[in-house]
């Protein structure tokens, strides 16, 4: 069977902001399970935020229908966007939130999810 995300965190300094930022970004709601940690409610995949250092390396892309929009709705929210690349798999960027920790986003190509 083929190894796949079961689990993801991400790494930020304060949870409250990274809620905010990924709240109004995606429409993600949370549960605080302690001092260090929220966890995402709404989404399929397990995921959440540690207290932290942010990564470096967007290694995680987020699917989405609208990458134009995404990134623009990032800026708005104080964070950065890097180049949107063309791919046969679609369109794709890195995306800097407002404290620094960096994702990545995908919006598909026809066919491609």
């Amino acid at each position: 069977m083929p190894v796949e995300l079961g689990y993801y965190t991400l790494s930020v300094p304060d949870l409250d902001r990274a809620a905010a930022f990924y709240g109004a970004l995606f429409g993600w709601e949370f549960k605080r399970e302690h001092e260090t940690y929220l966890h995402v409610t709404n989404t399929a995949l397990p995921m959440g935020f540690v207290t932290g250092e942010p990564s470096a390396h967007p290694n995680l892309y987020y699917q989405v229908s609208d990458i134009d929009a995404v990134a623009e709705q990032a800026r708005k929210l104080g964070g950065s966007v890097g180049e949107v690349v063309d791919s046969a798999s679609g369109r794709s960027c890195s995306c800097t939130d407002d404290q620094g920790a960096q994702i990545g986003l995908w919006q598909p190509a026809p066919g491609s999810a």
